[in-house]
């Protein structure tokens, strides 16, 4: 289990064994309920946590081997589990916009990531996944 802390404060503890992904908030996931949450983390459900991606991803790494990263768009990192992810998924010219290279495919969606194929087959493998080629 990984402990960080919840939107109110509270201690959450998470299965790291379970967790999908894992990045830092985007605009309306911030504010309101859920005060200055600063990291998205997909398990079992969606938990807001208040710690940054940067002390996340080595506390969940730690305890799931296949947890590694690529690069979004915005240059931010995604991290994800290599054993649930599928990738490197081919782009059309049309969506090679904006710094995309190429895509992986987590949580049923397609995520568009700065790496050439090739680094994301790495990656991928690396982390103890099997990638597609």
């Amino acid at each position: 289990m990984v402990t960080l802390t919840a939107t109110d404060g509270s201690r959450v503890d998470i299965d790291a064994a379970e967790v999908v992904r894992a990045r830092r908030t985007i605009s309306g996931e911030r504010g309101g309920d859920n005060g200055n949450a600063q990291t998205r983390v997909d398990w079992s459900i969606t938990q807001l946590v208040l710690e940054t991606i940067d002390e996340v991803a080595p506390v969940i790494k730690a305890a799931l081997p296949s947890f590694t990263c690529l690069t979004t768009t915005d240059g931010s990192k995604i991290w994800f589990d290599a054993l649930k992810a599928s990738g490197p998924l081919p782009i059309t010219t049309g969506q090679k916009q904006n710094g995309v290279n190429s895509s992986i495919k987590i949580m049923g969606y397609r995520q568009y990531v700065t790496e050439t194929p090739q680094e994301v087959r790495t990656v991928i493998q690396q982390a103890g996944g099997t990638p597609v080629t």
